[in-house]
Formats: C-alpha cells, sequence, structure tokens
C-alpha cells in the first residue's frame, strides 16, 4: 500500500471520527457534572452561563490557529490523522519535527514515503506525547510541590527555575531549525518578526483584540514567505 492509501483510508477515517466522539462525550459529561457541582455550590446560573459564552468565545479565536496549522499538517502526514493530532492532544511545531525525524531515519522524504513511512511517522507523534502524560501523573504533584517550596523560600529561585525551563523548551524546538537549511530558518525569523511586530502593534495602540490573533497571522505569514524563500533560493 502507498502512503495515500493509508493516510486517507476508510478505516483511519473512522477511527479518528470514533476518537474523537468518545472526547466530545468526556467533555460533555464533564461539563454537566461540573455544572451542577457549581449550582450545589451556590454559583448563580446566570454567572454559570456567562462563563460558558466567554469560554466559547476565547476558544474560537486560537481554533484559527490550530485550522492554519492543520493546513500545514495535512501535507505531511494527510487530514484524518493531521486532524486527530490537532484535536486531541499536540502541536503543529511537535508534529512537524516528530514526522521529519521519522523520514529521516528512513532516508526519505514525503513524496517517496510509503505506508511503512506513515505508520512510522504516526507513532513517533503518538509515543512522544504520551510519555509526557505518563510522567506528569507520577511526578507532576511532586514537581509542583517542590517548585511551591522553592518560590517560598527564594521567589528569586523560582522565577530562574521558571525561566529555565521556558528557556530549554524553546531551544529544544528552535535548534533543529537552524541546521535544517537556510529556507526553513528564514521562515522561522520570518515568523518570528512578524509576531514581535505585531505585539508591539497591539501595544503601542492599546489593540487588546491583536493578541488574539498574532499566533495564527504568524502562521499564514510564515506558509507565504516559505513559498517566496523556495522560490529565491
Amino acid at each position: 500500500m502507498s502512503f495515500k492509501d493509508v493516510a486517507n483510508s476508510r478505516l483511519l477515517w473512522i477511527s479518528v471520527a470514533a476518537a474523537l466522539v468518545v472526547v466530545v462525550i468526556l467533555t460533555l459529561y464533564y461539563l454537566r457534572v461540573c455544572w451542577k457541582k457549581a449550582l450545589e455550590m451556590g454559583v448563580d446560573k446566570e454567572k454559570l452561563k456567562a462563563v460558558v459564552k466567554s469560554s466559547v468565545l476565547f476558544s474560537i479565536v486560537p481554533s484559527v490557529a490550530v485550522v492554519a496549522g492543520l493546513i500545514t499538517l495535512v501535507v505531511v502526514i494527510g487530514l484524518p490523522y493531521g486532524w486527530f493530532r490537532l484535536s486531541v492532544i499536540g502541536s503543529v511545531s511537535y508534529e512537524l519535527m516528530s514526522a521529519n525525524m521519522a523520514l529521516t531515519a528512513l532516508n526519505l522524504d514525503v513524496e517517496k514515503a510509503d505506508a511503512y513511512a506513515f505508520s512510522l511517522m504516526a507513532w513517533s507523534m503518538c509515543m512522544g506525547m504520551t510519555i509526557p502524560l505518563i510522567f506528569n501523573l507520577v511526578y507532576n504533584k511532586k514537581i509542583h510541590v517542590g517548585t511551591m517550596k522553592l518560590g517560598k523560600g527564594d521567589k528569586k529561585w523560582s522565577i530562574v527555575a521558571q525561566n529555565t525551563f521556558m528557556l530549554a523548551l524553546v531551544c529544544a524546538l528552535v535548534v533543529p531549525l537552524i541546521f535544517a537549511g537556510a529556507i526553513d530558518l528564514l521562515t522561522f525569523f520570518t515568523s518570528a518578526a512578524i509576531a514581535v511586530g505585531l505585539t508591539l502593534l497591539a501595544r503601542r495602540f492599546k489593540l487588546k483584540w491583536l493578541h488574539d490573533f498574532v499566533l495564527v497571522i504568524s502562521l499564514v505569514g510564515a506558509m507565504a514567505s516559505s513559498v517566496l524563500w523556495e522560490k529565491i533560493f
């Protein structure tokens, strides 16, 4: 079987749809449980409705960025699995990095990938996200309590620990781009420049609504610039 036969197979579509239905059912179940619990605790019903409305509106704008990321991911892994990854747990940068690592291990690219390559790409995405979930179940509470104790003793160390973690995360995502080639690096810098420019613009003219669109505009701008850099180089 070819890569496209597996990536767009009926079985994969059915499996993805079934998994997403389960996620929706669980979400509605916990919404119902939390709603009842809030009413029992004396929270006003109108306040609950306002919270739900604001949460829905707040979720719509970030979802635009997810859709833009899905367009990028579809080219690499196909629509059903890309849809599944970004709907349940995952991020565009991580998914693309995992897929690229799998293809590199096989000495293939997207155009030459076969069914075996698809399975390896899918497993690399899945396993990479599953391990942190298991780790969090076991160690997340201990890490959180340790961080809280560190912050109580000396708040400076708490800030240093958090900044170190974020810096390590950024390095893990950015460093591979440095060695990926000129086009990838220029696309990254273009995206960063757009994000910084929009953030400064929003602060300068106090455009709070613009903050919600920084990610999606940066993604679209980066994708458009990648076409330009591809033609130039």
